[in-house]
């Protein structure tokens, strides 16, 4: 039954994060950098996002191998798994009317830049949160961070450092493609890839993550003192109820 509750809320996790993608997807500011490969290949090739996410999760699978050989564990294998059902969400709560799903196909695109910016900073809180919710069942991570866990593993840098730089890299590779099949004009208008919301994206998700983290922690301790006091409370009346009968007696 624990195993199930994990497993919910590491689904939960997912869906919100795909939730978030698709609101940055409508913000045309740029997307978050983990997805901005998937992205790129979208306006390039006509595929929907999650199918290209699903590809590209099965390719930092493949990179994982490459990077750890004999290391490469059986469990790593799961990140396939994981990179087909979160591609299957990014489209079933997508804004594509040609993906599966595309429960927000209904959302308005933003009108100006300030609405803009306005959907840019919801889908960084909404994908921070997925992300603090789907982490703390810790159970299989998503491909990229298990890429990053590869390298910290091959290197000894930590692994916020390989985050880092597989990020970067992630960002580059779609910037590169961005420029490549779309040419500048892409920098504009719905075939947006990687604009300032990318940047903005890679330095504040994770400070919402460490905030939900916080604020999850200080509920849990709430709750724990709360049970610790009713607990006290249970004991006294049991102990009380105890020395009425003795007396009795």
């Amino acid at each position: 039954m624990k195993m199930v509750k994990r497993l919910l809320q590491y689904l939960a996790g997912c869906l919100i994060i795909a939730v978030g993608i698709n609101i940055s997807k409508l913000a045309r500011l740029g997307i978050s950098p983990v997805s901005s490969i998937p992205r790129a290949l979208e306006v390039s090739f006509g595929f929907t996002l999650g199918t290209m996410v699903i590809v590209v999760y099965c390719l930092l699978v493949l990179a994982q191998f490459i990077v750890l050989r004999k290391q490469f564990k059986p469990i790593n294998i799961l990140g396939v798994a994981v990179g087909i059902v979160f591609g299957w969400m990014v489209d079933l709560v997508g804004i594509d009317p040609n993906a599966f799903g595309h429960l927000m196909a209904w959302v308005p695109a933003p009108s100006n830049y300030f609405m803009s910016v306005v959907y840019l900073l919801a889908s960084i809180v909404i994908i921070g949160t997925g992300v603090a919710i789907y982490l703390k069942p810790q159970l299989v991570p998503m491909p990229a961070e298990g890429l990053a866990q590869a390298i910290s593993i091959k290197t000894g840098k930590t692994f916020g450092d390989c985050k880092t730089i597989v990020d970067c890299c992630i960002i580059a590779i779609a910037l590169l493609i961005q420029i490549i099949f779309l040419g500048w004009s892409s920098f504009t208008g719905d075939t947006v890839v990687v604009r300032e919301g990318t940047i903005v994206s890679a330095l504040l998700v994770g400070q919402v993550v460490k905030l939900v983290n916080k604020l999850f922690t200080k509920k849990t301790v709430k709750v724990a003192a709360a049970a610790e006091e009713k607990a006290v409370e249970m004991a006294e009346a049991a102990e009380e109820k105890t020395e009425e009968t003795v007396e009795k007696e």
